[in-house]
């Protein structure tokens, strides 16, 4: 006869007996407890690795692979006990891969607009660095200096070993770069190793000589610059002047137009002099169109005799979003990556230095790693902004493995370990380094114009030929821009074959005029620094051709900085902050 309650005993038993020897996974031993193994800073269990490390870094599993992380993962380094500070225009700290790692957050200054960029950021660190804890530090899409450098403070007063910023800024107020730079070599000194991207402007920076009078010529005679080579581009246009000297320049942007005079659309022209660096900001929306850049020699003084270029200085041309006809890509890293205490880090695709990718003024970068992350937050996450969180996470895997390595130290290894001339980072040989009692951080490397009123006549005056290309930071020179002996590398694109359309003389009025309105962006030190997250500034169009007569339609504003969604930098009106995408 059955008897039920004997049954449900036997079933109940067989249940617990089935769920004690349940075998162990393919490969471990029978007898293994989880902590039995447990090695370098994993912990005591496997579950928290597993917990502290979602989707497995299948979106930057091929970079990891690139950069040998996963082989530091293998030997059980993950980053625990060390804290990563991010520092962005702001995260969504609900994202499922970057929550699990996030301590604390605090935005700084005004929302951020979007958060997809440096989500995307944080996320690449906590794969790089699986185990570490993340500090979030959101400084708006247009951050004041002094809203940087309390967000810097904010990190460094919760003792974070590393700070990663894949951003760059713009400043339209001269001396915030470097107020900017000032707080990121702050928290260096104060043991942090800060990590930032070089930026994507080699082929969207101009450094070259001055004028004594009359129109700037970016190469020959040509004293028209064009943005995205040419092409019809609409939306943003964001363009810095700077130069040091007593010299005043103005800046001019111009509409090429098919059928008629060419049109001013914006201008900066705040006269003011120096000495000392002086900047002069246009940051424009455009309807589609074609458009360039212009320099004017407004007000020169005169020369020393002991060097005759004191007065017109080295003149440099950025334009945040689009690509410059006529190039150069020494000195075109802005604040912060303009520190030596800072590390730089550029961009590489399959193997080689992206063209875009910044260098310093003697044409080198401290690192370079992978140019992409396909991440939850941000899928195209691309250039440099997915560069430096690798080398962040690089770091933060060194610090773990070490004895609270100093930034120099941290530094040194990992330009040390670097493989190739292009400094490529090398995850598993700089923990190894670290680790090792005998490593030596300061061993060598083992790899290796005529004069004229702008209202009356064209931008046309006499080539010089390149001048020397510092950084573009408002500091002065750093030792890696010092060391430079060799010449200034400008190059010319492939876009504006008209070579270089100018304003007809009879376009004066429109010179003048209001087109656009003065673009100076310079009353008040706490207005904005623009911080630039743009991954693809050229807009291009298929419309029609530009019509004769047509209006632009344009708004100018003195301090704006949208920075698109997915881009790599970030920008300001006094210091736009642009996020360093291609």
């Amino acid at each position: 006869m059955f008897d039920a309650p004997r049954a449900r005993v036997a079933l109940l038993t067989l249940v617990v007996v089935l769920a004690v020897v349940q075998p162990a996974p393919a490969g471990a031993r029978a007898d293994a407890s989880p902590a039995a193994d447990a090695g370098g800073d994993v912990g005591t269990t496997i579950g928290s690795a597993v917990e502290r490390h979602p989707a497995g870094a299948g979106a930057t599993a091929e970079a990891l692979r690139t950069v040998r992380a996963d082989a530091v993962h293998d030997r059980g380094l993950t980053g625990a006990g060390v804290d990563v500070g991010v520092i962005g225009r702001g995260f969504a700290t609900s994202n499922d891969v970057v929550a699990p790692h996030v301590v604390d957050s605090r935005q700084f200054g005004g929302p951020p607009g979007t958060t997809a960029h440096d989500t995307a950021v944080a996320e690449v660190v906590s794969e790089t660095a699986p185990a570490s804890d993340l500090y979030l530090a959101g400084v708006g899409r247009t951050p004041t200096p002094e809203e940087y450098a309390a967000a810097v403070e904010w990190l460094t007063d919760r003792g974070v070993d590393v700070v990663v910023d894949s951003g760059s800024y713009f400043p339209s107020v001269a001396g915030d770069g470097a107020r900017i730079t000032a707080a990121a070599e702050r928290a260096a000194d104060e043991g942090v190793v800060f990590v930032t991207s070089a930026g994507n402007y080699a082929n969207r920076h101009w450094a070259g000589p001055g004028a004594a009078d009359g129109w700037v010529s970016f190469t020959g005679d040509d004293a028209a610059n064009h943005l995205a080579d040419g092409d019809r581009l609409q939306g943003r246009v964001t363009v810095r002047l700077r130069w040091r000297s007593d010299a005043d320049y103005d800046l001019y942007l111009y509409r090429r137009l098919p059928n008629a005079a060419d049109r001013v659309v914006a201008k900066s022209a705040a006269d003011e002099t120096g000495p000392g660096r002086t900047v002069e900001s246009v940051d424009v929306a455009v309807p589609r169109g074609r458009y360039y850049v212009a320099v004017y020699a407004d007000d020169v003084a005169a020369a020393t005799a002991d060097d005759p270029t004191s007065a017109t200085g080295r003149v440099q041309v950025f334009a945040a979003h689009h690509e410059l006809e006529h190039a150069t890509a020494r000195g075109s890293m802005v604040a912060p990556a303009t520190s030596d205490r800072v590390v730089a880090v550029g961009a590489t695709a399959n193997g080689d230095l992206a063209a875009y990718s910044s260098l310093s003024a003697n044409g080198t970068v401290d690192l370079t790693a992978p140019a992409s992350a396909r991440t939850r937050a941000d899928p195209d996450l691309a250039g440099t902004s997915a560069a430096a969180p690798y080398v962040a996470g690089t770091a933060a895997l060194m610090e773990s493995g070490s004895h609270d390595p100093s930034p120099e130290r941290v530094e040194a290894i990992l330009e040390r370990t670097a493989d190739g001339e292009d400094g490529a980072i090398d995850a598993l040989a700089a923990v190894e380094a670290a680790t090792d009692a005998s490593a030596d951080p300061g061993a060598a490397p083992t790899a290796g114009t005529a004069a004229s009123d702008p209202a009356t006549s064209n931008p046309a005056a006499d080539a010089d030929g390149p001048g020397n290309d510092g950084g573009a930071d408002d500091a002065a020179p750093t030792a890696r821009e010092r060391s430079t002996t060799d010449a200034d590398r400008n190059t010319t694109r492939s876009g504006g074959t008209d070579g270089g359309v100018r304003p007809d003389e009879s376009s004066g009025a429109d010179r003048s005029a209001d087109g656009g309105r003065s673009d100076d962006g310079r009353e008040g030190e706490d207005e904005g620094t623009d911080r630039n997250d743009d991954p693809d500034g050229d807009r291009t169009g298929e419309q029609d051709d530009d019509r004769n007569g047509t209006d632009d339609g344009s708004r100018t504003g003195g301090s704006t900085a949208d920075g698109d969604s997915a881009g790599d930098s970030t920008e300001r009106g006094d210091g736009t902050r642009q996020g360093d995408a291609p």
